[in-house]
């Protein structure tokens, strides 16, 4: 009688912690795989999100240093003799080509793909405009090239601006988005993590509750052959 009761005892242990090793794997599982998506998360508010919004700055600088650049001339006349061919020597634009490949790279809704297209085309009408104004002055025809520098050029301009300002809201609120999105997965890992806590806390009663029952078969056949 004893050894049957051992049996079923042990039976019902090994189904009880079969259970609780399934439900402790699958919250492994479970809790692996939100760290690596809370780590994509963390990395792509870096990647797709901050480092962006760097760049985002350098090419505002770089717009308002070719601006000054050309105002410069247009103030300056004997920076440019007549006739001489001019360009804006004093900005690289392959460090601008450069931050927008760049840009083009990391991770973009359809909103920023949009804008970001629409702000090339603003640098491409503002570099033929730039060019129009710097061979004005070139030819010593400073009134017009203040006015089409002051008209249309501070148009152009303030568009390639907006657009640059468009484009880092939908950064932040992309990265906003991102952010809650962590803090549910976090969230989830908690979860996780109290269930692996309550899981030892069950293995400790069924450990406590078989050494009772161990016991109590222990005392039953005291007795039984004091009889």
């Amino acid at each position: 009688m004893k050894w049957s009761f051992v049996i079923r005892q042990k039976v019902k242990a090994a189904v009880v912690l079969a259970g609780i090793l399934v439900v402790i794997m699958l919250a492994s599982l479970s809790t692996n795989q939100t760290i690596q998506v809370m780590d994509q998360s963390l990395e792509s508010v870096f990647v797709d999100r901050l480092q962006p919004a760097v760049d985002l700055v350098f090419l505002s600088e770089n717009l308002y240093n070719r601006r000054l650049l050309v105002q410069g001339y247009l103030t300056d006349s004997s920076s440019i003799s007549t006739g001489e061919p001019v360009k804006t020597s004093g900005i690289d634009n392959s460090e601008r080509n450069r931050l927008i490949s760049s840009f083009e790279k990391t991770s973009l809704t359809a909103l920023e793909a949009k804008k970001l297209s629409y702000f090339k085309d603003r640098l491409k009408a503002y570099d033929r405009l730039e060019n129009s104004v710097l061979q004005l002055i070139s030819r010593n025809r400073h009134q017009e090239a203040g006015l089409l520098f002051g008209d249309q050029g501070a148009i152009i301009f303030r568009e390639a601006v907006s657009t640059l300002h468009s484009i880092a809201q939908i950064q932040s609120d992309a990265g906003k988005k991102t952010i809650k999105s962590a803090h549910g997965q976090a969230a989830g890992g908690l979860i996780n993590i109290s269930l692996l806590l309550a899981v030892c806390i069950v293995i400790g009663l069924v450990i406590l509750n078989l050494l009772k029952n161990q016991s109590l078969v222990d005392q039953k056949s005291e007795t039984f052959h004091l009889n």
